[in-house]
């Protein structure tokens, strides 16, 4: 049986789906009309009843796609990933791109990657801070799904070693800027290039499916 990209008709089914994933994307960006500053967004808080829901509340609802950027980031996401997987079937002689176990370390990836931008960019920050008499760290929060429940928890434990500070005559107190890493991945553009990856992975995994009943039924 022919490869997944070397079936009949390939290039219209995979521009077909390409068109109708960028509009799902588009949707769940707000459907937001203006390019430029994410005004006109049509579907916007469309999504946000799914912000309660284990694990995908982590990833949803986004924030609206509020520059140019945002609506590039899927279309670079979405060729990368594709031309990845291709190349990594080829390379191994496998379909070890069809399987869910290569998104989820797909993801794993791009989740650890963004922390580690996230991390150099706020760190930075902290370091431009950071003066006589205070120094300041990176907290993050992962367990906390908005940035206002990060703030308030980082805060205590802020006051908290301002206290310990003044009682033990310290000459510098350690702060921590507060990082509500969930918050910050949904409102970023990296976040639409991840949804670009897995409408990418979508077909491979539907036509090993469709591979598996195939073999079954010969």
């Amino acid at each position: 049986m022919a490869d997944f990209w070397d079936i009949k008709n390939f290039v219209p089914i995979i521009i077909a789906w390409f068109i109708i994933s960028y509009l799902i994307l588009w949707v769940i960006g707000g459907a937001c009309t203006s390019p430029i500053n994410g005004s006109a967004c049509l579907a916007s808080g469309s999504l946000s009843v799914l912000s309660g829901v284990p694990i995908v509340g982590w990833f949803l609802p986004i924030d609206a796609w509020s520059s140019l950027m945002f609506f590039l980031a899927p279309v670079a996401g979405f060729i990368l990933a594709y031309f990845a997987m291709k190349w990594w079937n080829d390379y191994f002689d496998s379909k070890e791109a069809y399987s869910i176990w290569f998104l989820v370390i797909a993801i794993i990836v791009l989740v650890f990657g963004y922390y580690i931008n996230l991390s150099f960019y706020m760190g930075e920050s902290a370091s431009l801070n950071s003066r006589n008499g205070v120094k300041y760290s990176l907290s993050f929060c992962f367990s906390e799904n908005n940035a206002s429940d990060c703030y308030n928890n980082v805060q205590k434990v802020n006051q908290e070693l301002v206290v310990q500070a003044q009682k033990n005559g310290a000459q510098t107190i350690p702060q921590y800027i507060p990082v509500a890493f969930w918050p910050e991945l949904r409102r970023s553009m990296f976040i639409s290039f991840m949804f670009g990856v897995i409408m990418a992975w979508i077909p491979f995994f539907v036509y090993g499916i469709y591979r598996r009943f195939s073999a079954k039924g010969e």
